[in-house]
C-alpha cells in the first residue's frame, strides 16, 4: 500500500485482479446488482472512483443508454491499462486517470452520478473522508452517489469467507457503516440501503 491506498499491480492487477474478483464473488451478477435501478438523465456524466479494471462503469454503461461518458480514476497503472482495453468493447466513451480519489482534477458540479465499489476500504481513513468530500464537490445538485462497500457480514458463504480477514486492520468505518454519517456531513442524503450479498452493502445518496 502506498500513502493513498492499495495499488493492485502485477499478478494482483489487470486480468489477474478480475480472475480473483470473480472467485471472491465479484463477477457479472455482482456488478449488475451493484448498479441496481437508477433514474439517469439523458447525457449523464459518470465518475467511477477507484475504478480498478472498469467493471462497474462498463456494466453501468451497458445497461443505461442515457450515459454519455464514464470517467474512471485509480492509482494503479496496471488496473487502468486493463480497464482501457475492456472499455473498447463498449460504445460509450470512457476516459481513465491515474489519481487518488481524494484529489480529483474535475470542476465542481461535473457529474450526474458517482459510483464506487469495494474501493474505499483499500484506502487510509483520511483518504476515505477526503474522497467523500470530493464526491460532494464534483456532483451536481440532485446527483447520485452509489457506494458499494463491505459492511458487518450477514449470514452467508461470502461473509464467512471474508470474516477471518476482517479482524486485521482498522475497519471501523466499514464495520459500523460510518459512511452514512460521513456522507450526510457533506450534504449527501441516503435514499437507499440494502445488502447485495452477505457482505457487500449498497447505499445510494443524493446531493441536496
Amino acid at each position: 500500500m502506498n500513502e493513498k491506498g492499495t495499488e493492485f499491480r502485477g499478478f494482483f492487477g489487470g486480468a489477474g485482479y478480475d480472475r480473483l474478483a470473480n472467485v471472491m464473488g465479484m463477477g457479472p451478477s455482482y456488478y449488475d446488482a451493484a448498479i441496481g435501478e437508477l433514474n439517469l438523465p439523458e447525457g449523464a456524466e459518470v465518475l467511477d472512483l477507484g475504478c480498478g479494471t472498469g467493471s462497474l462503469g462498463i456494466a453501468l454503461a451497458k445497461r443505461y443508454g442515457a450515459v454519455s461518458q464514464v470517467r474512471g480514476v485509480d492509482i494503479s497503472d496496471d488496473q487502468l491499462r486493463h480497464a482501457r482495453n475492456k472499455s473498447e468493447e463498449v460504445s460509450c466513451p470512457f476516459s481513465f486517470y491515474n489519481c487518488s480519489m481524494d484529489e480529483l482534477d474535475f470542476p465542481d458540479s461535473t457529474f450526474d452520478v458517482v459510483v464506487t465499489s469495494m474501493a474505499l476500504h483499500e484506502t487510509p481513513s483520511a483518504v476515505r473522508r477526503g474522497a467523500i468530500r470530493e464526491v460532494s464537490r464534483v456532483l451536481k445538485t440532485g446527483g447520485v452517489f452509489v457506494l458499494i462497500e463491505w459492511s458487518r457480514p450477514r449470514f452467508g458463504l461470502l461473509g464467512m469467507l471474508w470474516l477471518p480477514f476482517l479482524f486485521f486492520g482498522d475497519w471501523r468505518d466499514n464495520w459500523n457503516n460510518r459512511y452514512a454519517e460521513l456522507c450526510l456531513e457533506q450534504g449527501l442524503s441516503r435514499e437507499h440501503d440494502s445488502y447485495i450479498n452477505s457482505l457487500a452493502r449498497r447505499q445510494v445518496f443524493v446531493k441536496k
